[in-house]
């Protein structure tokens, strides 16, 4: 589908949920903060980065706490953030971007959902467009004139990034011919089956893996433009180089990509006991998990509470954070004034 032909829907069904959140809010009290008797994470599809660290910490939060734990695939983020604002979920995986424009109430969250706290970040993720290495693109540059997929009915932020991403090479959706999917999974089948020339997505998933094994001569990723400011433009963006590994298939030589930080989210409706319980969990163990994720190990156990941030921390994070030295007073400062923004979105 062409990005025209579906941005009406997608706003319409981004603001009918989020009609509902503030109906909801309206008509019902505030849910009582109680102790969690079993764990839900919301994660993107299966084969994607999120499915994959959700898992992972799952399994961990299980064994350690005792409570079933369940990875939940949604087919996007910007589906499970407004449950997180209604407490119909208890945590999920986000981009600081995403968490960012849907707390402020930005871009398709029409409502601020100002009940989403971050926990920790969980990873730095590299991202960017890739091609069929048959097709002999190597830049976003060479995206002129060709149907490269722009936009995910269900992760509402990366419209946002995937624009960025060709502005680095001064092109913009006007110099493609942009298309429209609901998200990672029909990308990399759009591709597979030659029906668009490009599309974005996290470096080095599953997903990615298995179609670099089945298109003859693998895949490509792309590097970006010039242009680098059009990447730090964007909340927890930067960009980066990524160098060839086992992981990242497409990656034949070092090259730039962007990169963004992966945050770990709840809401308030959860209480500051259990919030304490989970992140201390996850830091104490953060060597384990490591080993079974690669994403995870772009970071020391000492920076999963990072100072930049856009969404407020949750009150259980900051007290865990303050016990283990992790939280200074600039993270405070910059609480305090992210908080203030909340004020000004209402």
């Amino acid at each position: 589908m062409k990005r025209g032909e579906t941005r009406t829907s997608r706003v319409r069904i981004a603001g009918l949920a989020l009609a509902a959140t503030a109906t909801m809010a309206l008509a019902m009290p505030q849910a009582a903060q109680a102790e969690l008797k079993r764990i839900t994470i919301g994660t993107n599809a299966a084969g994607t980065l999120y499915n994959q660290i959700g898992t992972v910490v799952s399994t961990l939060l299980q064994k350690q706490t005792g409570l079933p734990t369940t990875a939940r695939p949604f087919a996007g983020t910007s589906v499970y953030l407004p449950q997180l604002q209604r407490g119909e979920i208890d945590f999920g995986l986000n981009s600081a971007l995403d968490a960012s424009i849907a707390y402020l109430g930005q871009d398709e969250y029409k409502q601020p959902l100002t009940k989403v706290r971050g926990v920790m970040m969980l990873a730095r993720a590299y991202y960017g467009f890739y091609a069929k290495a048959s097709a002999g693109l190597t830049s976003v540059a060479d995206l002129k004139g060709k149907p490269v997929v722009m936009s995910y009915r269900a992760i509402a932020s990366f419209d946002k990034v995937n624009s960025a991403i060709i502005a680095t090479a001064g092109l913009t959706e006007k110099d493609v011919s942009p298309v429209v999917v609901s998200g990672i999974p029909d990308t990399v089948r759009a591709i597979v089956e030659n029906r668009v020339a490009a599309g974005a997505t996290i470096i080095g998933i599953p997903a990615l893996r298995e179609a670099d094994a089945a298109v003859s001569g693998g895949l490509q990723v792309l590097t970006l433009g010039p242009n680098e400011k059009e990447i730090e433009k964007l909340a927890g963006f930067d960009a980066a180089t990524i160098k060839p590994g086992p992981a990242f298939v497409g990656v034949k030589a070092p090259l730039k990509v962007a990169r963004f930080s992966v945050f770990l989210n709840t809401g308030t409706h959860v209480s500051a006991d259990d919030v304490y319980k989970i992140v201390k969990t996850i830091h104490q163990n953060w060597e384990t998990m490591r080993k079974e994720v690669p994403a995870l190990r772009s970071i020391p156990a000492n920076e999963l509470a990072p100072v930049n941030f856009s969404h407020p921390y949750h009150e259980g994070a900051v007290r865990y954070f303050k016990e283990a030295g992790l939280w200074t007073p600039a993270h405070e400062a910059r609480q305090q004034a992210v908080l203030k923004m909340e004020n000004m979105a209402k």
